[in-house]
């Protein structure tokens, strides 16, 4: 707070008492009308501030800080910020805003068992809420282990303790079938059994690989990866493949890259935002969820996502040093 005073910067703290209350303090100040939101934690902290900010999109013009003090810390490592939190503050001082893309993800539709009623059928074809994603979204066994990850030690060790997870959960690793279209034209990209799906705003994967090394923060398109596996030893072996290599097996995986991403997936299958496990109900209205719990076997029933690339929606601080890849377009 210090050097942010030092500065000539007014600033005014404000403490979550609970994990849910992020998004609607984040929302408050943009309303209010300051300047900088910041966020102090980890990247799932800067995606609920980042949502709370874009609630008021076009209504007011509060950009973004973070100042990083969470687990992996993946957007402050990969733009620049300093760990240190006093020199974070420094950076953050001397940033500039940029306007930058951030992904959107939301449930289109339920796919019911030809068994189900009418009404059910139209209960799950209306799209519920949505959210933002600077980063990355997933889907798979990145989700899986962030759910399964115990919060303490992840307080404790850090990125560590995702990988230990991983590594108990190896004999458990399953692929699901996925169907993957592109474009308003809903072009067909992919269709078959996927380990892991990414749909990527930026390009590192948790600080160790880059599954969509492409990627750029204003080309107003997602870049999507797919690691395949036919057997659970192929899946075992993209595993090995992605923390050795620091990217997929190019025999076993695939890309693409469009605006709009339409993918089909099991409701069994978990989905991350940032980092940071989301539950499906979040996304489906009432009658969705209730129709979902009447399904019976929720391995039949395919979840509808439509993800987004939503171009220059976000102002966020970048450290004004920055000079490396992920601004293609605008500098």
């Amino acid at each position: 707070m210090s050097v942010l005073t030092a500065a000539g910067w007014t600033t005014d703290v404000v403490v979550k008492e609970s994990k849910g209350l992020t998004m609607g303090l984040a929302a408050r100040a943009a309303e209010t009308g300051y300047d900088f939101v910041i966020a102090y934690g980890g990247d799932g902290t800067v995606n609920h501030v980042l949502n709370g900010v874009l609630a008021f999109a076009g209504k007011r013009s509060a950009a973004v800080g973070v100042i990083p003090g969470g687990t992996s810390n993946v957007w402050a490592a990969e733009i620049g910020i300093p760990a240190d939190p006093v020199r974070a503050a420094q950076t953050l001082v001397e940033s500039e805003v940029r306007c930058v893309d951030v992904g959107h993800v939301g449930v289109e539709s339920l796919t019911l068992g030809a068994g189900s009623s009418e009404i059910d059928q139209g209960a799950v074809s209306a799209s519920g809420a949505r959210r933002h994603f600077l980063l990355m979204a997933g889907l798979g066994v990145d989700a899986t282990l962030m759910a399964r990850t115990p919060m303490a030690l992840k307080h404790k060790l850090g990125l560590a303790a995702v990988v230990l997870t991983g590594l108990r959960q190896l004999s458990a690793l399953r692929t699901y079938p996925v169907e993957i279209r592109s474009g308003d034209a809903r072009s067909p990209v992919w269709e078959g059994r996927a380990l892991q799906l990414v749909v990527g705003n930026t390009r590192s994967y948790g600080k160790v690989a880059r599954m969509t090394p492409d990627a750029l923060l204003d080309s107003g398109e997602l870049d999507l990866a797919v690691i395949t596996a036919r057997t659970r030893l192929s899946a075992l072996m993209q595993v090995i493949a992605l923390m050795l290599r620091g990217k997929p097996g190019h025999a076993h995986s695939k890309a693409s890259r469009s605006a709009h991403f339409r993918v089909s997936a099991p409701a069994t299958v978990d989905l991350q935002l940032d980092g940071s496990a989301v539950k499906l109900k979040t996304y489906l209205t009432a009658p969705a969820l209730d129709a979902l719990a009447r399904a019976g076997d929720p391995e039949r029933v395919m979840v509808n996502y439509l993800f987004d690339a939503v171009p220059a929606a976000l102002r966020i601080a970048v450290p004004r040093d920055y000079r490396g890849p992920l601004f293609g377009h605008g500098g």
